[in-house]
């Protein structure tokens, strides 16, 4: 299970080269999302997260104290194509191949440099490092949806 952190940069490394094995045509395990939209959803996950997508605070207190624990602060794997994301991480649509995953790279690397700031609309405020050990474990999850 990932424990990981976009700030390690054995993880950060790890990831891209897991991504650099990413096939538009590949077919996801489980969730509706096909792989050039997989790559557009988590450039907006990383926008939402450096504030350049502002996002509509949906979250409780419940979703603030234990939820943000659970998700981000442990190993536990999000279950596989159980989690509805906000319409902010899913704004823009796939444009070329090459150029979204060089986008996904250089929007991780902001995220694994400390810049994200911008609060979460499940979790309330994160810090810089929350940040980057929840974009750790969403990359590593879609990545993992597509058998790379």
């Amino acid at each position: 299970m990932p424990r990981g952190s976009l700030t390690r940069a054995s993880d950060l490394a790890s990831l891209l080269t897991r991504l650099d094995r990413l096939q538009p045509g590949m077919k996801p395990a489980w969730g509706s999302l096909d792989a050039p939209r997989m790559v557009s959803h988590l450039c907006d996950s990383f926008r939402v997260a450096l504030g350049e997508i502002p996002s509509v605070p949906r979250h409780s207190f419940l979703a603030r104290t234990l939820g943000k624990f659970v998700v981000v602060h442990t190993a536990l794997p999000a279950p596989k194509g159980k989690i509805k994301t906000t319409p902010e991480m899913l704004s823009s649509s796939p444009v070329e191949w090459e150029r979204d995953l060089e986008a996904l790279k250089k929007l991780a690397a902001r995220v694994a440099s400390g810049e994200a700031r911008a609060v979460h609309p499940a979790f309330g405020p994160l810090s810089p490092e929350e940040w980057a050990k929840l974009g750790y474990k969403h990359m590593d999850h879609h990545l993992s949806q597509f058998g790379v």
